[in-house]
């Protein structure tokens, strides 16, 4: 039985851990392309572009993902005015998430779920080679031809935001002399790694579960993407924040330990499982 007190008491947002994982995670990157430069080495920076689209994501994804929901700043405002920090130097912006997630949380796995969508498309219930969708779709960079399509859907308001947004920091590359390594350790790794790194999270969340979200409780990766693979915990209490999914993941009663997965071997074994995705699900609904 859920403990309601306890979980109520796990809702509490504080703006300072907020500020410091916004920092830690554009340290990160700073850090890793001052590396990569001192190295010099090619190999070590190919390492390099996927340690900051680890970051990318975390920051572009996870922070996003946590300010859609109100989790980052008492000013519920606040979350979606800093997307100026966690959208749009991301291709995204919050009015356009936002909207699309929460109808996620509302529909999970029924026809207005855009997962149901993507993971048609994907092809997770074809006949597509579970290795071709896994591994070489995204290290050839397909998840950005297939997100990068969604732009054009989006409102005018936000195009007019990403276009003024990319364009200054292209124009102020330029004009500093700084363009190709700004091509190279921000544009490459956005849209080869951050893209790879978002559509494995998309499969890894729901696809082939028993209960219809997973749990991934690999340290690692969740110190890197702010425990976003508590999914379950947060699917059942979306307004408790990052920092305290650990503890709302403990209150759970009744978790399904098929969907519960210690790392990327653990996943890989679920999601070729017998069984169906939320798009097999849906359309047997």
């Amino acid at each position: 039985m859920v403990d309601a007190a306890a979980i109520k008491a796990l809702t509490g947002r504080d703006g300072r851990k907020a500020v410091l994982a916004i920092l830690r995670d554009g340290m990160a990157i700073a850090a890793t392309i001052a590396f990569s430069v001192a190295i010099g080495n090619p190999l070590v920076t190919v390492a390099c572009l996927w340690v900051i689209g680890a970051f990318q994501y975390a920051l572009g994804d996870a922070l996003l993902h946590e300010g859609a929901h109100g989790n980052l700043f008492q000013d519920r405002k606040l979350n979606d005015r800093l997307d100026v920090l966690y959208g749009l130097p991301f291709l995204r912006t919050m009015a356009s998430f936002k909207t699309e997630h929460l109808r996620h949380h509302g529909q999970l796995g029924r026809d207005g779920d855009y997962l149901v969508r993507d993971y048609r498309e994907f092809g997770l219930d074809g006949p597509h080679s579970p290795v071709v969708v896994w591994f070489l779709r995204p290290l050839l960079g397909w998840p950005a031809w297939y997100y990068l399509r969604r732009i054009a859907h989006y409102p005018p308001a936000c195009l007019r935001r990403l276009a003024l947004a990319w364009g200054g920091a292209l124009a102020l590359a330029a004009v500093a002399g700084v363009l190709p390594q700004f091509l190279l350790y921000w544009v490459l790794p956005l849209l080869w790694c951050r893209y790879a790194y978002f559509y494995w999270s998309e499969i890894a969340d729901h696809h082939n579960t028993r209960g219809g979200t997973r749990t991934r409780l690999n340290r690692l990766v969740n110190w890197i993407q702010h425990n976003k693979g508590y999914h379950a915990a947060h699917h059942r209490f979306p307004a408790v924040p990052w920092f305290n999914l650990p503890a709302a993941h403990d209150e759970l009663d009744g978790a399904d330990p098929d969907d519960l997965s210690g790392g990327p071997l653990d996943t890989w074994r679920q999601i070729r499982r017998g069984g169906a995705s939320l798009a097999g699900q849906a359309a047997a609904g």
